[in-house]
Order: structure tokens, then sequence, then C-alpha cells
């Protein structure tokens, strides 16, 4: 079974390469629940809704991951974006990752239009 670290670096490098759905597949349980602004979300089509959400307000947006911490089942994100759309500011993600899935993940950004 893959470690927490494991996860969440795939998960990573998945998303960087735009590939939701093997990062689907390979990192995240179908039963997933998501935490952010619009309430609790369940499953991975909520986790799709929202890089769809994410993409919208960012259009060819270039992250920047400014810090990165795994202890145990627990993972956390610091990272901000820019595109020629607007800017993320203060983005914090949190994850809870259980038998080589991420169960949960938290969500939060500003978002800054240009």
């Amino acid at each position: 079974m893959r470690s927490s670290a494991e996860v969440f670096n795939d998960h990573l490098a998945r998303r960087t390469a735009g590939d939701i759905e093997a990062d689907l597949k390979h990192n995240y349980a179908p039963d997933v629940v998501l935490l952010c602004e619009h309430g609790p979300m369940t499953g991975w089509a909520a986790v799709r809704q929202s890089a769809e959400q994410l993409a919208k307000q960012l259009p060819e947006a270039s992250f920047e991951y400014r810090a990165k911490h795994v202890e145990g089942e627990y993972a956390l994100l610091f990272w901000r974006a820019d595109s020629p759309k607007a800017r993320a500011e203060h983005g914090v993600d949190s994850f809870v990752i259980r038998d080589g899935r991420i169960v949960m993940q938290s969500v939060y950004y500003a978002l800054r239009k240009k």
C-alpha cells in the first residue's frame, strides 16, 4: 500500500499534468468528502466539479506550491495560482489519506480578479 506522502505527491503530479480522471482513479476514495465554501460534497463528481470551477476561475493558470506537509494520514498544501483572468492567493488544501486513498479534502483560496 502507498504511503500518505506517495498518494499526496502523486495527486499533485497528476493535477499539474491536468489529468483529473487518473488522479481520481489512483488517489481518491469513491466516497471522498470534499469540504469547501459551498458546503460538504461527496464522491468523485464533487471533486470534478471543484476542479472545473477552479479551471473556470483561473484559466491557463500557473500554480505554485508554497509548502507541503505530511504527517501520518494528514497532509496540508499551501498554494497560489496566477492566470490571465485572476489570481488565487492564500490557497490551503488539507487532506486525510487512508488505505492509499484521499478520503477527505478541504479547499480554500482567495480569488482576486485582474
